[in-house]
């Protein structure tokens, strides 16, 4: 149930990405803009995640889950009325950060604290997947419905869903988690910053930094790479591509949690990273390529670039004791999350100045800091490798 509802939360996400080619015709934005609108819903986000974090160790995370959901679906459907430029879209954009906020972290609290430790792995990659499915499928609702229904529809059939997923949370029957009734002391919030949470969470940030760079503007490169190749309908199908190419993490997260149960954190992530970074240095290079080559690789690039997310939220609730567990993972998603109002201007900039393939390539060298972090966690690697 849990996931279930969000994905249909999680639909918000990337439905401005979704329309992205069209309104940056409509308004006369550049890159730039766009990428400073993406990069206001993961600020939103930041600002909210800390305050959802304490209050999901003090009440029942139920609740913000459920209201977070409201608030970004309400937020959606302003955007359909009221939006006509950048000022707007970035207000109401924020509003619908900071409500996705309530959903993901309580949500990943409920479903570390109710999974047992031998399966964490496997259940929190289910749960990342229903983030990863539901993301995606605001490009594939944008590629069946843009043309019918315009951009407008695309956002109000998104937004209807979150609504949907704050009734179905509020009327479904999840277990209780356990709730913190001691104060956070020095001494806990020494635990949660202590070095091996900080590598982790830096790992988490350099993961951060490319994922949600790559998901905000792989259905606008899509749609160009269809352009270039003369396919009539290029935004149609560029953003069903696009949507397969996200949706694919979908199984990712469930294989990449279920392989860190087996093989350890720190080894699972570096697979995954590694490939994905490759597929960042190469993609936005490749627009001459054939379609099956493009397709072959970005199937990979969606594969590899978000498989090893649930392994991050893992080891930090491998480590944390469970009464500051929503506050270690919200810190843990403020600092990756930070990375994120970053990246997808910085990628916007790159594509005003240069090439697909040089904003694509400066996303990958940010993500160095990961297999770097990573480096440094071999000195420390037993409780981070805990597989229950």
């Amino acid at each position: 149930m849990l996931s279930i509802a969000q994905f249909l939360s999680m639909q918000v996400w990337f439905n401005f990405s979704a329309i992205m080619p069209v309104v940056q015709r409509q308004w006369e934005l550049s890159s730039t803009q766009s990428g400073i609108i993406v990069a206001t819903f993961h600020l939103g986000y930041v600002l909210a995640v800390i305050f959802y974090s304490f209050a999901s160790d003090k009440y029942n995370p139920k609740y913000s889950f459920a209201y977070g959901s409201l608030v970004a679906g309400m937020s959606g459907l302003l955007f359909a009325s009221v939006a006509e430029g950048f000022w707007s879209a970035l207000v109401l954009r924020l509003l619908s950060g900071i409500g996705i906020a309530g959903v993901y972290v309580p949500g990943m609290k409920i479903v570390a604290q109710l999974s047992p430790p031998a399966s964490r792995g496997k259940a929190m990659g289910v749960f990342v997947g229903s983030l990863v499915v539901g993301s995606g499928f605001s490009l594939f609702v944008s590629g069946m419905l843009l043309n019918a229904w315009g951009w407008q529809g695309v956002i109000v059939v998104t937004s209807c869903a979150a609504i949907l997923s704050c009734g179905l949370i509020l009327m479904s029957r999840i277990p209780e988690v356990t709730l913190s009734s001691t104060p956070v002391t020095k001494a806990l919030l020494k635990k949660i910053v202590a070095k091996r949470n900080l590598l982790v969470n830096f790992s988490y940030a350099g993961h951060c930094w490319e994922l949600y760079a790559m998901w905000a503007w792989i259905g606008p490169f899509m749609v160009y790479y269809f352009q270039q190749k003369g396919i009539s309908d290029a935004l149609s199908w560029g953003n069903l591509t696009a949507s397969i190419i996200v949706m694919v993490g979908g199984i990712a997260t469930y294989y990449g949690g279920k392989l860190s149960d087996r093989w350890g954190n720190v080894r699972a992530i570096r697979l995954f990273i590694w490939l994905s970074i490759a597929c960042s240095f190469s993609i936005g290079w490749m627009i001459s390529f054939p379609v099956w080559i493009v397709g072959s690789v970005a199937l990979l690039y969606g594969f590899t670039i978000i498989a090893d997310s649930p392994i991050y939220n893992k080891s930090i609730a491998d480590m944390t004791d469970p009464e500051v567990l929503g506050i270690a993972l919200g810190v843990q998603s403020v600092l990756g999350f930070s990375f994120t109002i970053i990246s997808p201007a910085v990628f916007g900039m790159a594509l005003d100045y240069g090439h697909w393939g040089g904003a694509f390539t400066v996303i990958a060298i940010g993500t160095l800091v990961t297999p770097l972090c990573l480096r440094a966690l071999r000195t420390a690697a037993a409780p981070v490798e805990n597989n229950g």
